[in-house]
């Protein structure tokens, strides 16, 4: 019988200290500064990368001396990613834009 109440104690003592410890660790986190959505962002520009791609290719039609040619262009897309930082939140963002198209060959549009 002595046994018995004697793990009750020491399983009730467990669930206790289980309990408690919980409770500690959410007061911490309650006490962390965290950011209310009325605050204004702080976005500072972290890092500008530049990357061409190979997107494809057309050809077209020129005329020397009297005669049709064919050549074919190689399109590129050059992207720009900006990545900014805001310090207040802790957050990044990210935009990427296309900043040129290159051909590989000078010709008109037709």
């Amino acid at each position: 019988m002595r046994l018995i109440r004697l793990l009750q104690s020491l399983f009730i003592i467990g669930v206790l200290f289980i309990v408690i410890s919980q409770v500690t660790s959410a007061e911490q986190k309650s006490m962390e500064r965290i950011p209310t959505s009325t605050e204004e962002h702080n976005w500072k520009q972290s890092s500008v990368n530049y990357e061409t791609l190979e997107v494809g290719e057309h050809k077209y039609n020129y005329w020397k001396n009297f005669m049709k040619h064919t050549r074919t262009c190689h399109i590129s897309h050059r992207m720009k990613t900006v990545v900014y930082y805001c310090d207040i939140h802790n957050h990044t963002k990210s935009e990427t834009i296309l900043d040129e198209v290159i051909h590989s060959e000078r010709h008109r549009k037709d």
